[in-house]
């Protein structure tokens, strides 16, 4: 538990803040594409509140759960992290995701916009929690 306490928490906020910024931009740019990936029509997207509340939750449990991998493995830099973030992102979530597809007859297009996004949010989170110590 030692690793919890020792956690930069104002990094590990300001990485839930830029894991949900990522988000929004790159759902932003991919909005048309990943809803036609993902078989949805602007009527079935949910605006409700509690939805974003429940994605900023799970960004700090993203965020604090990379900063115990940077904390265990011992990286220092922005870069280091960032290139760690990243091979997380598309060697864990997105691997995952993929695997998860295959089973499910989800869309290619689905996954590889879904696993980029992962791959660059947490690129950015890991820069963030890699040079912030």
């Amino acid at each position: 538990m030692d690793v919890l306490t020792n956690l930069n928490w104002l990094a590990v906020l300001a990485a839930s803040i830029a894991g949900f910024a990522t988000g929004a931009v790159w759902y932003g740019v991919f909005a048309k594409p990943w809803m036609a990936a993902a078989g949805l029509t602007d009527d079935d997207i949910q605006q409700e509140p509690t939805t974003y509340v429940f994605a900023g939750v799970l960004q700090v449990v993203m965020a604090i759960t990379l900063a115990v991998v940077i904390a265990l493995t011992g990286i220092t830099g922005w870069l280091s992290g960032a290139i760690l973030g990243f091979v997380i992102g598309i060697g864990l979530v997105t691997a995952n995701k993929a695997l998860n597809a295959a089973f499910q007859g989800t869309s290619r297009n689905l996954v590889i916009i879904d696993g980029l996004h992962a791959a660059t949010a947490f690129a950015f989170m890991g820069a963030i929690l890699g040079g912030w110590q």
